[in-house]
């Protein structure tokens, strides 16, 4: 790895390290840097502003499990995706509550939101989907996950998936007493 990759990725870490001790509006990146034993210009060459840095932070750690559709079923990808996030709830949970302009919980919704969006249109070859239905099915998922991992009592990760496909389930047998034919 270049010198480069690697300062990009020490400021990722101590960021993630600092979210565990400070929330998250109180550090600066004046702190990070400090913290880094870097100048502000080596932090803005590698990133926007500290919100860029969770972010890069789920798309690099994210993308391993979420690009493992070519192998795996929807439901085997959620079990890796829900696992990924789950362990490593302490950081995400923090991370969503964070709100405003570039903020985590943005980020996460457009990530959902284009994986499902990839997934109907791919693996069901369901070309028609409209965007109503992919934001319902992206609000849904981004909603239930950042419930789920800001909860201080939330549900093991085997529970949570359990939840998810019996909600599916009701949907299919509610569609399925209206009579509506395909």
């Amino acid at each position: 790895m270049s010198e480069a990759g690697k300062t990009k990725v020490y400021l990722a870490k101590t960021l993630k390290s600092m979210m565990s001790e400070i929330p998250f509006e109180q550090i600066t990146v004046t702190m990070l840097c400090d913290r880094c034993g870097i100048n502000r210009k080596s932090f803005y060459y590698h990133y926007k502003d500290k919100y860029d840095v969770i972010n890069w932070i789920f798309d690099t750690e994210f993308r391993e499990y979420a690009e493992l559709g070519d192998t795996l079923n929807a439901v085997a990808k959620l079990e890796c995706c829900s696992r990924y996030l789950y362990d490593n709830r302490a950081f995400y949970s923090k991370a969503l509550e964070i709100r405003g302009q570039n903020s985590f919980s943005e980020h996460f919704r457009e990530t959902i939101y284009r994986l499902i969006k990839e997934y109907y249109r791919a693996t069901l070859d369901k070309k028609d989907i409209t965007e109503f239905q992919i934001d319902f099915f992206s609000d849904a998922i981004a909603v239930a996950f950042h419930r789920w991992l800001c909860r201080e009592d939330s549900m093991t990760t085997e529970e949570f998936l359990e939840q998810l496909l019996e909600c599916a389930r009701l949907i299919r047998a509610d569609y399925d007493k209206l009579g509506i034919e395909e």
